[in-house]
């Protein structure tokens, strides 16, 4: 009797084990075609500029400028990162018509834009900031924050938290059509 019960939670076990097996690849299976869309190492990427080299591009050549506003340790930013600016039509859209910026909010390097050198500074409550990252986010300090300047270098969109490849292109098409 004991032998039995042994053998039928065996059994049990080797089912449930096996079943655990195969939910593991069908998952892996789901996650590989949803990163289909996803680059692989030879398709092009993103071509990121700091904000001064966009600007003189910007000189010779007027397009959009997106800014990406992050912080190092800023879960959602890194995110991104890792999907929606490698989905293919999102990086071909955004090589097309911006240029596209990587800003480190809290970088201590100085930036020189218009004239105006802006700084790292300390703000109440003891964050640091670059002044540049905090006039672009009108002092709203949340990440990721992406802030499209139009090929005059105005102010026109500031797009807040995490966005899907399809909610990205969809402001940025409704930003590019308005020819700014």
């Amino acid at each position: 009797m004991l032998f039995e019960r042994l053998n039928t939670v065996k059994s049990i076990v080797f089912i449930l084990s096996l079943f655990v097996y195969i939910l593991g690849f069908s998952i892996e299976a789901v996650k590989m075609k949803s990163a289909a869309k996803l680059l692989s190492e030879d398709d092009p990427v993103i071509e990121w500029l700091d904000f001064e080299t966009a600007m003189d591009k910007n000189e010779e050549e007027r397009k959009f400028i997106f800014v990406d506003v992050y912080t190092h340790w800023c879960g959602w930013c890194k995110k991104m990162d890792q999907s929606t600016f490698k989905d293919k039509s999102v990086v071909a859209y955004m090589n097309e018509y911006f240029y596209a910026v990587k800003m480190d909010a809290e970088s201590k390097e100085p930036i020189a834009y218009k004239e105006v050198l802006y700084e790292y500074k300390m703000y109440q409550g003891g964050k640091g900031y670059n002044e540049l990252a905090v006039n672009l986010l009108g002092g709203k300090m949340s990440f990721p924050t992406f802030v499209v300047l139009s090929k005059r270098e105005v102010k026109i969109s500031t797009i807040r938290g995490f966005q899907k490849p399809d909610q990205l292109l969809a402001q940025l098409e409704k930003i590019t059509k308005k020819k700014l």
